[in-house]
């Protein structure tokens, strides 16, 4: 059974259970051929439950069964076409179905090869309206399917979300026009990063702005996501303008004058596989797979305060230890680097005050091995304008005294859960 799902056609039958579509040979090998299941039954329990079992993409009802006051539309169920047959040929009788809810009609009097016609242009036009438009990949809707199709039968399978990291800086930043160019140039990437030197088939879908998701066997999981990164730095100078490229980072404006440092644009890939565990839906599966992106840093929850009014430092304690953190104060700006190497915390939260603009660059070059080992993020608060200079120097966020609390615990939040 292969990585995508063939097409289903549900067709529902009358109490008499008789239609000539169901001895149609020529219909049934034609659809055989082109991978298309038609499946057959009596309406014997309730629609939408029909819908979440055979999931398809045409459900066909010969008139008889078809009632006009049945709902058959849910948006808990993914969208079909709904096609009935009839016997009359008027106009009228086409037009009072389609009112009634019908996509299409179709005649009991059709050839094997007029009803194969029919139900290949639809599914033709279906597959049409649910690619994205700004990519031209699947939408949602088709990659829940193969979600799902691969959960429940197949044995190999792993599952790789995609979604763009600073994304949002970068769109406040650039503007949606040149946003969208990047979203478009990144699912040019993963194409082309599935299609090198990638042997088994895959499945690329786009499950919405900057969101995608990849399906593929899990030998394959390396040799993707390896691709995928390499690829992807290659064109990363094409969406940025020079000295922003070239500065490596970009500072984006926040509420209460807040400033932060953001790095330049990159992948966030997680993924989960059939050998995780026994998942209950493709929603499960989506939501594990993001779930793994996480640093495993965001469980540090240290945060070291430098703070010269020993008052304000203490009320700082307090407040980080109740929101569930493990803060604690460095003893003073002679001993900050042996705090940092004996604490190792997640955020240094640093009173640039007493420091100063030139003494702050010494201190982040001593600091930037911290940064890297441990994926330690600066807070730097302080009285002392030009953001740019403390950004520049290493500061990941900029915060002007006087602030209020929950300012600051806001970027704390935001710090620790490793931001995107």
């Amino acid at each position: 059974m292969g990585l995508t799902p063939n097409d289903h056609i549900l067709h529902i039958l009358g109490a008499s259970g008789q239609s000539s579509i169901v001895y149609n040979t020529i219909l049934r090998a034609s659809c055989m051929e082109a991978g298309i299941n038609l499946i057959e039954t009596i309406k014997t329990k309730d629609f939408l439950e029909l819908i979440r079992q055979y999931r398809p993409e045409i459900v066909l009802i010969e008139e008889e069964a078809f009632n006009p006051e049945v709902e058959y539309r849910s948006r808990s169920c993914q969208p079909f076409k709904l096609v009935v047959t009839k016997a009359n040929q008027s106009v009228e009788r086409k037009l009072e179905l389609m009112k009634q809810g019908a996509d299409e009609t179709i005649s009991k009097d059709s050839t094997g090869e007029e009803l194969f016609l029919k139900f290949y242009s639809i599914l033709r036009r279906k597959k049409v309206e649910e690619l994205s438009q700004l990519t031209n990949l699947p939408s949602i809707n088709k990659t829940y399917k193969v979600i799902e199709h691969c959960r429940k039968h197949l044995n190999d399978w792993v599952i790789i979300h995609v979604d763009i990291k600073y994304f949002q800086s970068y769109n406040v930043m650039y503007g949606v026009g040149k946003s969208d160019e990047a979203i478009r140039c990144t699912a040019r990437v993963l194409e082309e990063s599935l299609k090198e030197k990638l042997s088994s088939g895959f499945f690329l879908g786009h499950l919405g702005r900057d969101s995608f998701l990849i399906i593929s066997d899990s030998a394959s999981l390396d040799t993707i996501t390896r691709n995928i990164q390499i690829n992807f730095k290659k064109v990363l100078g094409d969406l940025y303008m020079q000295t922003d490229y070239d500065s490596g980072f970009i500072i984006s404006s926040a509420p209460n004058k807040v400033r932060r440092r953001e790095g330049l644009l990159r992948l966030n890939i997680g993924y989960c596989s059939k050998i995780d565990r026994n998942f209950l839906s493709g929603t499960d599966i989506i939501e594990q797979a993001i779930k793994n992106k996480r640093d495993p840093g965001s469980k540090n929850k240290k945060v070291l305060i430098l703070e010269d009014d020993a008052d304000f430092a203490d009320l700082l304690q307090e407040t980080l230890n109740l929101e569930g953190n493990n803060a604690i104060l460095s003893r003073g700006i002679e001993h900050l680097i042996e705090d940092v190497q004996e604490h190792e915390p997640k955020i240094l939260i640093l009173e640039a005050n007493t420091i100063g603009n030139k003494d702050f660059v010494a201190l982040c070059k001593e600091l930037d091995r911290f940064k890297e080992e441990l994926g330690m993020k600066v807070l730097v608060a302080t009285q002392i304008p030009g953001y740019q200079n403390f950004l520049s120097a290493g500061a990941d966020v900029y915060l002007p005294k006087p602030y209020e609390i929950e300012t600051l615990l806001k970027e704390v939040r935001r710090l620790g859960f490793d931001y995107a």
